[in-house]
């Protein structure tokens, strides 16, 4: 039997004595300050010797004298700047493999210029970072390259000596997915001889780089003018005057020189080391000598008519004046006539007297001509997204003949040779083409269901919405992969999907006005957030990475979202619609004191009243915006100086922040 164990003999227990449970304390160990990252200095293994992390110099190499060195910057742990460090690595040994890919796929002209570049780049990084974006794949003046391209266009060559660096942005393609590049070279490094058609400057090497910004960043007008057919008359013809038989025929007019130099010097702002101030005053003399021009003009109906008279109708649009106004009206009526007169939808390349069975000059007509008519289609389509409830023209019957590979695109971005970047930019802007007329045909069905048998009675009920809806997920789910927003920032996409976005909430709001609550089983208030943030989200990347000057249609965009949000903010405090608000008024406000667009300084205004006369305050948003909270009085009496008397019998609601900015009847 095993012995019992030996207790030690305690003391009874005293009556009345609460019997206690053991318990075991034990001192909490003192551990050793924690520090994000420690210096490189070698201590002795001590308590006190341990860096403390202070910057610049820490305790123990202050102590020891010793010179404090730290391997990460301050703010992150050792393993936050490994991870940074190896992403460094990773994308710089990416990087290096796509130049690698190149020099390997390249002609000698091309592999000659990227080498030209890393033998001349003060920063290696950098040099291999922009040519892995395809941003150094331009002709330069003196490449093999470039003299292979002036032997081939005898015109281009002897129009005048090589031009300054412009921008320009082509779009190329890496590992499958195309990308926006933006380079500082001429296209083919030559001067063209624009001063020929027009009296506002003799500058040539001025204008080559404001035709240059055209195509650079307006992808709505840039697809009504085909660069190529507009360059080749441009540079081997001159302005003379032609009867209105013959000026039927010319794709290169004074009148569409001018309209186009207009909107290019208000883009040009971006980048042009001109004063704001002198762009600006450029773009209008411009504009009032197309104006003056266009009034010569508009007695016969012309393809150049058709296409100065958009682009005025957009600068119009966005100058806001009265007399701009008054020009607008008279623009639409015009482009009416011109697009009936001209039959471009229908049987356009007859009036031009080609065919699309004739070869040669003949078949590249018919496609620039095809490329025309489904741009104006585009355009027709978002003017009816913001102006009217209706479509000015029906949908084209000329077939999409840029959606071959083999054709050129419209306004392609470089003459068509057998370059790769050419023929990956050419390819990419037929699928922007494409994608953006399957969504307007979408648009068209929209603003189409407002009117029937020619009365403005709306049609579109509950099922026909949800079928558009439907259809808008079907265009966006059937992008490519590099179309995506996710693979892509390039200013095209961006733009692109704005536009979806807002002909989304066209069709929701339409569908909840009219008493509709879910779609298809989704919350309609719910998915009009979701696009209302997903396109000022769009626009506000595109601001960040390129800046707003003239983007007449993102302004248009912009206003709808904020007036159709105003009424959220009160009802559903602290909600997306906050954020999404205040992002449309800094685009607003952007567009006024960059873009010099008297009309978006108007909408934000108007946003402004409509929302001092909802009693809803907006959002902060840039300087004008105050982040400072509201008070709110209840049971005021407020005097109203207009009428003498008291705004409210029966008091009001005050809220105020600085300033009254509400005030509403209890």
């Amino acid at each position: 039997m095993a012995n019992p164990p030996r207790l030690r003999p305690l003391l009874p227990l005293m009556s009345g004595q609460p019997l206690l449970g053991f318990t075991q304390h034990s001192a909490p160990k003192r551990k050793r300050p924690q520090v994000p990252a420690a210096c490189n200095g070698i201590h002795n293994p001590s308590q006190t010797d341990i860096c403390n992390g202070v910057r610049p110099t820490c305790h123990a190499c202050s102590v020891s004298k010793k010179p404090c060195v730290y391997p990460v910057p301050e703010g992150l742990s050792q393993r936050e700047a490994q991870k940074q460090k190896f992403t460094r690595v990773e994308r710089a040994h990416e990087n290096s493999r796509r130049v690698l890919e190149m020099l390997r796929a390249s002609r000698d002209g091309v592999s000659n210029d990227i080498l030209q570049q890393l033998q001349h780049s003060e920063h290696l990084d950098e040099a291999i970072q922009a040519i892995a974006d395809a941003s150094l794949l331009l002709p330069r003046p003196g490449s093999r390259r470039a003299e292979a391209e002036a032997s081939e266009n005898p015109v281009l060559e002897a129009a005048g000596p090589t031009r300054g660096s412009a921008p320009r942005r082509l779009t190329g393609s890496s590992g499958g997915s195309p990308v926006s590049i933006t380079a500082e070279t001429p296209d083919a490094g030559v001067v063209l001889p624009v001063s020929r058609w027009t009296t506002v400057s003799q500058d040539d090497g001025l204008l080559t780089t404001l035709i240059d910004h055209f195509w650079t960043w307006d992808d709505t007008l840039s697809r009504l003018i085909d660069r190529d057919v507009l360059l080749a008359e441009l540079t081997a013809t001159g302005p003379e005057p032609l009867r209105p038989d013959q000026q039927t025929r010319r794709f290169c007019s004074p009148l569409l020189v001018n309209a186009l130099l207009a909107v290019s010097c208000l883009h040009a702002t971006r980048k042009l080391t001109n004063s704001r101030e002198d762009l600006i005053g450029l773009a209008q003399s411009f504009a009032d000598h197309a104006f003056d021009l266009l009034e010569a003009e508009s007695a016969w109906s012309s393809l150049t008519l058709l296409q100065a008279a958009a682009i005025l109708w957009v600068y119009a649009s966005s100058e806001g004046s009265h007399r701009s106004r008054v020009r607008v009206a008279n623009l639409t009526g015009l482009m009416q006539r011109a697009w009936a007169s001209l039959e471009l939808g229908d049987s356009g390349p007859n009036v031009f007297g080609y065919s699309s069975k004739e070869p040669a000059q003949g078949t590249s007509v018919w496609r620039a001509l095809s490329s025309i008519a489904w741009g104006f289609y585009c355009f027709f389509a978002k003017m009816a997204l913001v102006e009217f409830p209706y479509m000015l023209v029906s949908r084209p019957l000329v077939m999409k003949t840029f959606e071959s590979l083999a054709a050129p695109s419209a306004g392609s971005q470089s003459p068509a040779s057998s370059d790769g970047v050419s023929t990956m930019a050419a390819a990419y802007q037929q699928e922007l083409l494409s994608a953006e007329c399957w969504l307007c045909e979408i648009a068209e069905q929209l603003v189409s269901g407002f009117i029937k048998d020619g009365n403005r009675r709306a049609v579109l009920d509950a099922g026909r919405c949800t079928a558009l809806y439907n259809k808008l997920l079907c265009w966006k789910l059937s992008l490519p992969d590099h179309l995506a927003t996710s693979n892509s920032v390039s200013s095209p996409v961006l733009l692109l999907y704005a536009t979806y976005d807002f002909v989304a909430l066209k069709l929701l709001f339409t569908f909840t006005d009219r008493g509709g609550t879910d779609i298809d089983g989704r919350n309609a208030a719910a998915l009009q957030l979701l696009h209302a943030s997903s396109l000022t989200t769009n626009l506000w990347i595109y601001r960040g990475l390129y800046a707003l000057r003239h983007e007449y249609w993102a302004g248009e965009q912009c206003h709808f979202v904020a007036r159709s949000l105003l009424l959220r903010l009160a009802a559903e405090p602290g909600s997306a619609a906050h954020d999404i608000v205040g992002k449309a008024c800094c685009v607003l406000r952007d567009l006024e004191r960059d873009g010099a667009s008297g009309r978006a300084g108007e909408m934000l205004r108007e946003v402004e009243e409509a929302a001092r006369a909802e009693g809803v305050r907006i959002p902060a948003y840039g300087s004008r915006g105050t982040a400072s909270p509201d008070v709110i009085v209840r049971g005021a009496r407020v005097f109203d100086g207009a009428s003498g008397g008291l705004l409210h019998v029966g008091g009001s609601e005050v809220r105020f922040a600085g300033t009254i900015s509400g005030a509403r009847a209890l």
